[in-house]
């Protein structure tokens, strides 16, 4: 009987624990005082209603008392760290809403929280930013900022100095400990959420402070968790800079930043994750950093220091990313760089086959990916290489053609009509080509090189004849072959719609410097003297099919004498 009492002594002490009640954590500053605003005039003879509160007691106030008793705590002389770091963490648990960051604000919580960034306590420098970095979303918080401290009795300043908040966070970002550059970098990102908090971030001479951390670790991968964040804060600052702000790029050029930047882009493994970083910020820090570099292209000394450290080669690995947005703004970098001559040269030589990939992708990409990469593939076609290099990629492509380059396409694919192209090539080349010649698109009033046909009031057809060289030989020399004599005879009709390329084409006839094969020579000659009847080709089908080697709907492969003899018949 008394072995059987021990195990439910046992199981009533494990019930017993399971049914005790959780440790409760409270909250920093939850030490409640309840008093009665009238109990000063309910007893008079009290000389102190207030004795039982401590001045390094850390609670919440009621009403408007709530931050000045926290604000004057941060400044009372020789509190200690512990205190100070649980009145600012209550100030940020606080400030979770607008309502009580004007309070704050009011309460000059700025400048108490600038006075401490350069206090000797490293837990009291990282909660000091984190409040500066909430009250940065206000911009009433941001308009404080210049002033800083300033403001603030001499006594109390005595020892850190007065100053502006901005420059006390860039001191920050050389600190020791990794989560007090995070907290600074994370402080600059919510200043510069709106312009002129970009344009304080140039005035106060930040942005030369972050060009000077990101070159002492950059290009090297961030070994932590918080170093990582702190380069994604700092990106996040510098695109925001560069783009919105006045001057917001000057600091970064000729110190080496952009080669640096794309130093890390370099380094980074082939998936895209950064080794010390989530996925999602991993993919966040590349996009950001690709901003950067497309902002600065836009200053043509940011686009010189990109080429010369080999930025397109770099840039052009992001192309086929599996976020869209760090594709985006891969596209969107490359297109700075093409405006540069030795950009269009890179990218011929780097980046064809994804700009390809993309535009080929269709309603897979965004909008603004597709119509920026075609901006793109027009600025690096005004050099002659990169247009007929392109085009022979994307030849089986009409629609894409056709929204690059317009009627002007022609001009683009006439060298692979030549003889020395595979024959698959050639047929591909003259069914794109009778295409733009029957075909006026909105197309026609893309500007693009050489010349847009619809400015001069010209027809698809003379537009050809200029700018496509020996198309009449090159497509004569095609009627040899009996896979493109069809698509061949189609392209020639369509020439000969216009009065100059019959003319042309009568005097090749007539100066034999043209060989068609004799099948088609009565054909040919009859396209090149028709004159009006010419507008409405082609006519009499009966000869033309027997020429092409059509009897009753059938193809028949025959000898020259008796395809002679179907044409007499037919």
């Amino acid at each position: 009987r008394g072995a059987c009492r021990t195990p439910r002594r046992r199981r009533s002490a494990r019930a017993g624990a399971a049914m005790a009640a959780p440790a409760v954590h409270q909250l920093q500053g939850y030490k409640r005082h309840i008093t009665s605003e009238f109990l000063k005039d309910r007893y008079p003879y009290l000389e102190d209603i207030n004795g039982h509160l401590k001045r390094d007691d850390v609670s919440m106030a009621f009403g408007s008392r709530l931050f000045p008793r926290l604000v004057e705590q941060l400044t009372t002389p020789g509190m200690a760290p512990e205190t100070l770091c649980e009145a600012l963490r209550t100030i940020c648990d606080l400030c979770s809403n607008q309502e009580n960051k004007c309070e704050a604000i009011a309460s000059d919580v700025v400048a108490a929280a600038t006075n401490l960034l350069m206090h000797e306590s490293v837990l009291v420098k990282r909660d000091a930013a984190r409040v500066i970095g909430s009250m940065a979303l206000l911009i009433v918080g941001r308009s404080n900022m210049p002033v800083g401290n300033t403001a603030m009795a001499k006594k109390l300043t005595s020892s850190t100095g007065a100053g502006a908040t901005l420059p006390r966070l860039a001191k920050l970002l050389f600190d020791k400990d990794e989560l007090v550059q995070m907290n600074a970098a994370r402080a600059m990102q919510a200043i510069t959420v709106f312009r002129d908090g970009c344009q304080q971030v140039v005035d106060q001479d930040t942005v030369r402070k972050i060009a000077q951390y990101l070159n002492a670790t950059l290009p090297d991968i961030p070994r932590t968790e918080p170093l990582s964040l702190c380069l994604l804060y700092l990106l996040q600052t510098l695109a925001a800079v560069t783009m919105y702000a006045n001057g917001g790029m000057k600091d970064l050029f000729g110190v080496s930043f952009i080669k640096n930047l794309l130093g890390f882009l370099e380094r980074v493994p082939e998936d895209g994750k950064l080794p010390h970083a989530p996925p999602t910020e991993s993919m966040e820090t590349l996009r950001q950093a690709l901003r950067v570099l497309w902002h600065c292209g836009n200053d043509p000394r940011g686009r010189k220091e990109t080429l010369q450290a080999q930025g397109v080669r770099v840039i052009t690995g992001y192309l086929m990313t599996g976020d869209p947005k760090v594709r985006e703004a891969a596209v969107c970098a490359l297109n700075v760089a093409s405006l540069e001559t030795q950009g269009k040269r890179d990218i011929l030589e780097h980046s064809q086959e994804g700009l390809a990939t993309l535009l080929n992708n269709g309603d897979s990409e965004t909008p603004y990916l597709h119509e920026t990469c075609v901006q793109l593939v027009r600025c690096a076609s005004e050099l002659p290489a990169f247009r007929f290099s392109f085009a022979r990629r994307i030849v089986e492509a009409k629609s894409l053609l056709e929204k690059i380059y317009g009627t002007a396409a022609l001009a683009a694919i006439g060298p692979l009509l030549q003889p020395k192209e595979a024959l698959a090539t050639r047929t591909k080349a003259a069914e794109v080509t009778v295409y733009f010649l029957e075909t006026q698109s909105e197309g026609d009033r893309i500007k693009v090189p050489p010349v847009c046909p619809t400015d001069n009031g010209q027809s698809s057809a003379d537009f050809a004849l200029e700018e496509c060289i020996d198309i009449f030989h090159n497509l004569v020399s095609l009627l040899h072959e009996p896979t493109a004599k069809d698509v061949a005879m189609r392209c020639l009709e369509a020439l000969c719609r216009s009065k100059r390329p019959r003319e042309e084409l009568a005097q090749l006839l007539a100066d034999s410097r043209v060989d068609p094969p004799e099948a088609c020579r009565a054909d040919l000659q009859e396209m090149a003297s028709g004159g009006d009847a010419a507008e409405n080709w082609p006519r009499r089908p009966k000869r033309r099919e027997a020429a092409m080697g059509y009897v009753d709907g059938a193809r028949q492969v025959t000898a020259l004498g008796d395809r002679k003899a179907d044409v007499v018949s037919a």
